[in-house]
């Protein structure tokens, strides 16, 4: 298969993101100048941004590398994650059309490629719509309900996350093995990291790639020693 036109599209696309980002942030820049604040003011503000900016990309990293082998390359997952898609929502959805497919890769039916594509890009779409039409009633409900009780809107919200961390954790569970360990090493992780981000507020955009990378290094040297003894 020719990814070339691919990695052209994707080029194009992650472009115009790159001077949309840099005409915005050009705007902002001398907008604060123009509100006082001074240089060096702007210029740290810059850095820890960016600084603070590439730790969470990581787990983005990692998930594009995970989806290379599905697809055959990076071209695709390179553009559903670099402009719109989520790691955890692309995977999910082009897992679902392989096993319905029955195939190991993607590559072995250009059908099923396509409607692994199409799935990622059109499913994603439908968030956007959603807003559209009903994001102002959404919103109008949800303000009901926090001058009732706020910590109802707060529930709320929680409960669709784990309703959705609930569907994917529970498909690891029925299939066993590493998978299994995997989840229970990230659940820990999480766990422990989310009780210490109470104390220290800055470990809370670093829980989710230390989690990953945790569970990674340590399910390696689990699978060293015991092999396929696990399965």
């Amino acid at each position: 298969m020719n990814f070339l036109p691919m990695y052209l599209i994707g080029a194009i696309l992650i472009g115009y993101v790159l001077i949309q980002s840099f005409v915005f942030y050009n705007k902002a820049y001398k907008r604060g100048l123009e509100m006082g604040m001074t240089k060096h003011q702007l210029n740290e503000t810059t850095r820890s941004s960016a600084i603070f900016s590439i730790v969470p990309s990581i787990p983005i990293l990692i998930g594009l590398v995970a989806m290379v082998p599905l697809f055959g390359d990076a071209a695709i997952p390179w553009i559903r994650l670099s402009v719109l898609g989520s790691v955890s929502y692309e995977t999910y959805a082009a897992l679902a059309i392989k096993n319905a497919a029955g195939v190991v890769s993607l590559l072995e039916n250009m059908s099923v490629y396509s409607s692994a594509v199409w799935t990622m890009t059109i499913s994603i779409m439908s968030g956007m719509i959603i807003l559209i039409f009903f994001y102002q009633g959404y919103t109008k409900k949800l303000d009901e309900i926090r001058k009732k009780d706020a910590r109802w809107s707060t529930l709320l919200i929680a409960a669709m996350f784990m309703g959705l961390v609930g569907t994917i954790g529970a498909q690891q569970i029925v299939l066993g093995g590493y998978n299994l360990i995997a989840l229970l090493i990230s659940m820990g992780i999480m766990a422990i990291l989310g009780g210490l981000s109470f104390k220290f507020k800055w470990l809370e955009e670093f829980a989710l790639p230390v989690s990953i990378l945790g569970t990674l290094t340590a399910l390696y040297f689990i699978m060293q020693i015991f092999g396929e003894k696990i399965v």
